[in-house]
């Protein structure tokens, strides 16, 4: 089976959870199904005249292919006139893997959805990028697809109230985490990201882009809610393209605390894996309080770094958190702020939840998704026949 794999938001350099998530498939689902070939294909200008390099040596089974076409080229051009297909570039295949809701234009009719969430539905203020026309390109996609894969039950529950989809061609995979990436840091890289930082004392840590289901606004609230005028907020986390004005919001909510609370928030704007793992290492509390996930990668590499855990207790996440976490009502600033000071000032709690974290990410690894998801690939390819 020839298997063409949508590596773009793999290689994109701010990559969030989709990325994550992509790159993930590319190293692990190759040496997963060792008789199959896969392409991973991308856009990439950088590379002009050279040959793509981006995964060599990840898998003897896995080759790549780069399109010289800026994505602000070929992306509005294939959503509105379908062209040029997918197999100008990557070859024919038996099925592709759509890794970010929608395949690029292709002819295959063996298309394999990943949809991460359904935030664009139950809260499409959130989501002002999905508008009409991907709406119809989604709703489309998921009638044609020989396979759909959601990363938890309650995107599963999501796709089904606002999509109507055989029970049959969607399944359930749970993503993984590398937990060796997130592994504790030492003393000396925790100390160099305080430094660059500016962190003083005890911290909060939230990982995330700024977006609004996020939460972000709720989370200062909360903080601002605290006594302690020893801990600091360190909210690491970049702009996304889809919402840009967010930052501004953030912003306000900061300037709206008290100047004692607002002086210990610390805006640690985007940080690559080997500074999120260091600043995780650090903090007394990983906070996660968003509105909706579809899976929620932060609070397994809290999980991996050995940090108590605050997190919502709607959408995917208690269903990822498990009893690892402490859980609030996202939409209560009060209850948000209740769980921080029960979590700074227990440390016999704490540490209940750091044995727990570490027991519970041992039950999502990328071998086991990269299986579960080449069971899908199988039986998609078998009923394309």
């Amino acid at each position: 089976m020839r298997v063409v794999i949508d590596a773009r938001p793999a290689v994109d350099p701010r990559r969030t959870g989709v990325g994550m998530y992509a790159e993930a498939l590319l190293r692990h689902l190759p040496p997963a199904m060792p008789d199959d070939r896969f392409i991973a294909w991308y856009l990439d200008v950088r590379g002009l005249g050279r040959r793509p390099r981006r995964f060599a040596g990840w898998a003897p089974n896995l080759r790549e292919r780069a399109t010289r076409i800026p994505s602000r080229v070929f992306e509005p051009v294939s959503a509105r006139a379908g062209l040029p297909p997918l197999e100008w570039f990557a070859g024919t295949s038996d099925l592709t893997i759509a890794t970010n809701y929608l395949a690029p234009p292709t002819r295959s009719a063996g298309v394999v959805l990943v949809v991460h969430d359904l935030a664009f539905e139950t809260m499409p203020e959130t989501a002002p990028h999905h508008d009409a026309r991907w709406r119809r390109r989604f709703a489309a996609a998921l009638r044609a697809a020989a396979a759909i894969i959601v990363p938890s039950a309650a995107t599963l529950e999501d796709l089904r109230a606002h999509h109507d989809v055989a029970a049959a061609r969607v399944h359930v995979v749970a993503h993984g985490t590398d937990a060796d990436r997130f592994s504790p840091a030492t003393p000396r890289e925790v100390e160099a990201v305080r430094s660059r930082l500016g962190i003083d004392g005890p911290y909060v840590a939230f990982l995330g882009g700024l977006e609004p289901r996020k939460n972000l606004e709720r989370l200062i609230q909360a903080f601002g809610m605290l006594d302690d005028d020893d801990v600091s907020l360190v909210i690491a986390g970049g702009e996304v393209r889809w919402a840009p004005s967010y930052a501004d919001r953030v912003d306000a909510a900061i300037a709206s605390l008290s100047p004692s609370r607002r002086s210990r928030v610390i805006r640690a704007g985007y940080v690559d894996d080997p500074e999120r793992r260091a600043l995780l290492s650090g903090a007394e509390i990983l906070a996660y309080p968003s509105r909706a996930e579809g899976f929620g990668f932060p609070v397994l590499e809290g999980f991996a770094a050995n940090v108590p855990v605050l997190t919502s207790n709607v959408s995917s996440l208690p269903e990822v958190a498990g009893d690892a976490a402490l859980l609030v009502d996202p939409e209560d600033a009060a209850a948000i702020a209740t769980g921080l000071r029960e979590l700074l000032a227990d440390e016999d709690l704490r540490n209940v939840l750091r044995a727990a974290g570490t027991a519970r990410v041992t039950k999502f690894t990328w071998q086991r998704s990269a299986r579960e998801t080449a069971a899908v690939l199988r039986r998609a390819a078998q009923h394309g026949r």
